[in-house]
């Protein structure tokens, strides 16, 4: 080792706390190199020593740990846009996915709500698509689901985004998890995208609108209600509707906002015969029991 007391481990540990001087000092003594102190240079966030380490060959695609994971994963991960992009620069892979979950880099990314990494991401050809393997979950689902409305606005302008994209071990649309959210302006961006389906359903048979309404997300209900096509009487797989899980959980506000909605169906039952009014009953939801009752709705379906 030409004298250098270093393990390649050590090399690594200096990495990750960035000490540049140090590390080129190790270098010059012949000490041991390690492919992965890119790795640690980038999950510490340190530029400086990840340009210095790829003038000095490292490849930036090395995997490290288990998971498989990348520089430029740990690198979005830690939101240092400065690290990332020299990376790409230096021809780092994005859309290498790590080997536990399938998670990309831009789905850490749209998940964390780091927008500027996201839009690099994206303009270095990160598939948008590209989906966990373990959930399904896609960068614009996470997103979502987190409330990230600059994240969705950027990705729903990347070609060929799928709006309607469903996670695999639910079938949750990006839609789906900001109802779920009461993320009302992710809503309404979601919804203003050509071609997307207010109606899809996760394998529960749950829409958004009956999510929203279950949860008592007003804003995000009216939103819903005024979207093309809504069917504000589709059912989850127990029969429930959007007023049905609005009256049992005793969310009044949307109940009467429902009740407004053309064609909706008052007295649409459960399937175990049990109607809004019965079930608003049965929970002692008094306010909601007089909406339901002005409305004409009934306790027997029928």
């Amino acid at each position: 080792m030409n004298g250098c007391p270093w393990r390649a481990r050590t090399f690594e540990h200096v990495a990750h706390v960035g000490d540049l001087e140090v590390l080129q000092w190790a270098r010059e003594q012949g000490c041991p190199w390690s492919a992965a102190t890119c790795w640690f240079a980038a999950l510490g966030g340190h530029v400086d020593v990840v340009e210095w380490l790829i003038e000095t060959g490292a490849d930036v695609n090395v995997a490290h740990r288990p998971d498989g994971s990348t520089a430029v994963y740990v690198a979005v991960h830690g939101g240092h846009l400065d690290v990332v992009e020299r990376l790409i620069d230096a021809g780092a892979d994005v859309n290498i996915a790590c080997l536990d979950t399938g998670g990309t880099p831009l789905i850490v990314a749209a998940q964390k709500g780091h927008t500027d990494v996201v839009a690099r991401m994206v303009a270095a050809g990160a598939d948008v698509n590209k989906a966990r393997t373990d959930t399904g979950d896609t960068p614009l689902y996470d997103a979502s689901y987190n409330g990230h409305t600059d994240v969705v606005a950027l990705l729903l302008t990347a070609p060929g985004v799928d709006v309607n994209q469903a996670r695999t071990d639910d079938e949750a649309t990006a839609l789906y998890a900001a109802a779920q959210g009461g993320h009302v302006d992710v809503v309404e961006r979601l919804i203003a995208v050509p071609g997307v389906n207010v109606n899809l359903a996760r394998n529960t048979g749950d829409t958004p609108l009956l999510v929203a309404a279950m949860q008592g997300h007003l804003h995000v209900v009216e939103r819903l209600i005024a979207a093309p096509g809504v069917d504000v009487n589709q059912a989850r797989n127990t029969g429930a509707t959007p007023l049905y899980a609005a009256a049992q959980n005793g969310h009044t506000d949307v109940v009467e906002r429902l009740l407004a909605a053309p064609g909706v169906d008052v007295n649409r039952a459960h399937q175990n015969g049990t109607t809004p009014l019965s079930t608003a009953l049965a929970f002692g939801h008094a306010e909601v029991v007089q909406k339901l009752r002005a409305a004409g709705a009934t306790e027997l379906h029928g």
